[in-house]
Parts: structure tokens; sequence; C-alpha cells
């Protein structure tokens, strides 16, 4: 087996058990450590077609809380926003793309560590389609859509269930169109299909791992040692975007 193949399913196992434990996004430690050993651009398209899985395996435990009605503007915003990450993601370099990826993951993690919304608001077709929009952009070019979308639902006062019931299914829509969009364009390589033929399987089962032993672990001490190895994986990104 490949060292590739290897990296790949140990990355996106990790990845899912991680979701499954804390609800922050494998997605954010499986690319980083992936990109060391894989271009940039075929680990973004691997990672769209891996989110389904991960977003798939736990929007099934929440899917009856879906706010459904919240749902319109988020996809009305998604559309354009993902056919810009397209153009995104053909156009810009590598190098690029994998520093915008560290720089992106600090400013998330700094907001998670500062940021606090003081103040609920309201359900609308501006913010919505606001946080829609970028959640497309930023998930077809770099494979990260949550931190948006999150704030959004933060902002809208959702309660936990909802909130994950709700962005699990705009998260199964929007990256289905993605990944629709990244194979009408011609992007699925040999490579990426091998990869996503591992990653797959290894992404549910790490996720599926997650649930008996979530109720064991202390979530708030989980996600400060998953935020250091995010943030080590983010300087890493840059560093090598620098070279």
């Amino acid at each position: 087996m490949d060292l590739e193949v290897i990296v790949v399913v140990c990355a996106w196992f990790l990845g899912g058990f991680i979701s499954g434990v804390s609800g922050i996004g494998g997605a954010m430690f499986a690319v980083p450590i992936a990109a060391m050993f894989i271009p940039i651009q075929q680990v973004i398209i691997l990672s769209c077609i891996l989110n389904l899985a991960m977003d798939g395996t736990l929007t099934a435990l929440h899917f009856r809380f879906c706010r459904v009605r919240a749902l319109g503007p988020l996809l009305a915003g998604t559309i354009p926003g993902s056919v810009a990450g397209l153009f995104i993601l053909q156009m810009v370099p590598g190098k690029i793309l994998q520093g915008i990826i560290g720089v992106l993951l600090l400013v998330f993690l700094i907001w998670q560590q500062f940021f606090r919304i003081r103040q609920k608001g309201k359900e609308s077709w501006l913010l919505g389609g606001l946080a829609g929009c970028a959640a497309g952009v930023f998930g077809t070019a770099i494979s990260f859509d949550g931190p948006p979308v999150g704030a959004y639902g933060l902002y809208a006062g959702w309660q936990p269930r909802v909130f994950l019931g709700t962005l699990g299914v705009f998260f199964i829509l929007r990256g289905t169109f993605t990944c629709a969009l990244q194979a009408y364009s011609g992007l699925y390589s040999p490579e990426v299909i091998q990869y996503a033929l591992y990653g797959f399987p290894a992404t549910m089962m790490g996720t599926f791992c997650a649930f008996p032993v979530a109720k064991w672990v202390n979530p708030d001490a989980f996600r400060n040692i998953l935020k250091v190895i995010i943030a080590a994986a983010a300087v890493a990104c840059v560093y090598r975007a620098l070279l």
C-alpha cells in the first residue's frame, strides 16, 4: 500500500473520530496533515468527497431536528458561492491555497477562543444567504465550510440539536453540489478516486468508533488538545507555503 494511501486512511479515520467526539470539523485536522504528502489541490477535492461520509454519518443522528425553513437562504447563497470557489480552486496556485488554509485555520482558532455572541438575532434571508455564500466559497475552494454557517447558527440562537441537524443537512446538500461541480470540471483524477475509495470507509469507521467512547471523554479537554494540533498543522501549512 502506498504511503499516500496510508496517510489518507489514518488522517480521515482520526478526522471522523474527532468529529464524532468533539463536534469540531475533522477536516481541519485531516487536510493539513494530508497536504504534507499529497498535492494540496488533490487533498481539497478529496476532502470534499470524504466530508460527505463524515457529515452523513453525523447527520443521520440529528436529522429529525433539522430546521427546514432555515435551509432556503443558506442553499440560495451557496450556489453562487460554490461556483466562485471552484474558480478559485482552479486558478490559484497550490502554495497560495496551502497558505490560505493555514491562515484561515489560525483565524478560526482565534475566533473559537475569544469570540462570543452576546446578543442573539433572528434568522434572515440576507444573513443566511451571506453565510451560505461564504460556506460555498470556502467549502469548494479549500473544503472548510463550517465557520460561516456555524457563526450564523450561533447568531440565530439555535439549540444544539437544531444546530447539528440543520447544518448537517446543509453540509450534505452543499457538499453534493460541490462534488458535482468538481466532477463536471474534470478535477477527479485517478489518484483522487483511489484515495477516496480508501478514505470513505475509514472516515465512516472513525466516526462510528467515536460514539461508544464519546461519553467517557472530557469534551473541553479534548477540544483544547485538538486546537493545539490544528494550530501546529496550520503553522506547518503557512511555513510550507512560504518555502
